[in-house]
């Protein structure tokens, strides 16, 4: 009876074990004490090791970054956004997120701390989003809607995938106030998307960085007209010193030819707000060179002017160009010492002609008469007054009507058809 009772215990301890193994929930168990390792980033790794748990499965993270999983019981304080229970087997695969909701810093750093990290709910993904107000949220949630650009929503799939400047294109700008500003300083990204880089100051140790949506005493608008704030639109382009060497440029007048690079005139020093580089005027046939610091107004398209921004970069020569005109289309054609711009052809072949036909003053590129007004030139006859020359600009030589012959031929009469055509275009 003794022993029957024995084989009773031992049969019902080994039920009691059974039972005990089938209710177990398998739980992954590890820690990571960094930002890489299979314990955050895949869990479900070959060597991750497993414990049968009598109660729920957690994932938990502290201040110092450190990521735990395991049984539930072993941890009697469980609650987000650093803790998450859940009773399954091997549920405990949460995601870690970083959580900053609307702060300046969730869009002006990295947000890299482990002050942010959040242990997201099973089926959750990392998400940062742009706010009504510009401001931006980090935390885990349901993936972006579809349809949603990047730079307004991005969720992704991975532990602390979330970090960094979002929007990747938000502005970043060295960001100081005082002496430490004649050198790089610290960077930050602009709070607002939409926003630039400034540099203002008073001198080398008085000098402010920022971003244009700053809301310092100290700060220049995107929009401002203050001619000492300086603004930039690309990232880290807020590191110009207060005072700098502006190079060399060719500095000249009438100088449409090729120019040597090594003759250029120093520029001397200008302040941040001054630009660096060179430029180039044409004017007709008339070209003007020089530094961009002591040009007066702005280099534009408006004024035909072009620009560079290294040192002795405008030496390029000008297009060969002549004056091209028939008097009874183009006022001051018959003596155009001051010829509108627009009256100005280039001419590849780099000569040009003027003379009278048919008592009207024509000027133009020698290649664009013809073959007879050609022959009349060479040949000098006296009373077609043609003088034909080989610099830019050159045939502005005065004419006279008196003495032009009012025979001319077809021949010339469809040339000056021609040229008219040509100025009307």
């Amino acid at each position: 009876m003794r022993g029957y009772n024995l084989c009773v215990v031992l049969i019902a301890a080994l039920i009691v074990g059974q039972l005990d193994s089938t209710m177990a929930t398998i739980c992954y168990n590890c820690t990571s004490t960094g930002s890489d390792g299979n314990c955050l980033l895949n869990p479900s790794a070959e060597g991750i090791e497993t414990f049968n748990c009598t109660g729920n499965c957690y994932t938990s993270t502290d201040r110092n970054g450190v990521l735990k999983r395991g049984c539930l019981d072993a941890t009697p304080n469980c609650s987000e956004p650093t803790c998450s229970s859940c009773d399954g087997e091997k549920c405990n695969s949460n995601l870690l997120c970083q959580q900053c909701l609307g702060l300046a810093e969730c869009a002006q750093t990295n947000v890299t701390e482990a002050k942010y990290n959040a242990v997201c709910a099973a089926g959750e993904v990392c998400v940062n989003q742009v706010n009504d107000n510009q401001t931006v949220t980090r935390q885990c949630g349901p993936a972006c809607a579809d349809g949603v650009a990047d730079t307004k929503c991005l969720s992704c799939t991975s532990s602390l995938c979330n970090k960094g400047v979002f929007p990747a294109n938000r502005r970043q700008c060295y960001n100081c106030t005082g002496t430490e500003c004649e050198t790089d300083s610290t960077v930050i990204g602009c709070s607002q998307t939409d926003a630039q880089c400034f540099t203002t100051g008073t001198s080398a140790t008085n000098m402010t960085r920022g971003c244009t949506s700053a809301t310092t005493a100290i700060k220049c608008e995107v929009d401002s007209t203050d001619s000492s704030c300086l603004l930039c639109d690309s990232d880290f382009c807020n590191n110009v010193a207060y005072q700098r060497d502006a190079g060399s440029c060719m500095v000249c007048e009438n100088c449409s030819s090729q120019q040597n690079a090594t003759q250029g005139s120093p520029c001397g020093l200008v302040t941040y707000q001054q630009a660096i580089g060179c430029y180039t005027i044409t004017f007709g046939a008339t070209v003007k060179r020089g530094c961009l610091s002591s040009l007066e107004g702005e280099c534009t398209e408006a004024n035909s002017c072009t620009s560079c921004t290294t040192s002795n970069c405008n030496v390029a020569a000008e297009a060969f160009k002549c004056i091209a005109c028939i008097s009874n289309q183009i006022d001051g054609c018959w003596t155009p010492n001051a010829p509108a711009n627009e009256t100005f052809v280039t001419c590849p072949s780099e000569k040009c002609f003027s003379g009278v036909w048919n008592n009207l003053a024509v000027r133009d590129c020698f290649s664009a008469a013809s073959q007879l007004m050609q022959y009349q030139c060479d040949a000098g006859i006296k009373d077609y007054q043609c003088t034909t020359c080989s610099e830019s600009g050159c045939n502005k030589n005065k004419l006279n009507g008196a003495s032009s012959l009012s025979q001319m031929g077809v021949v010339g009469l469809l040339m000056a058809l021609m040229l008219t055509l040509r100025s009307a275009l």
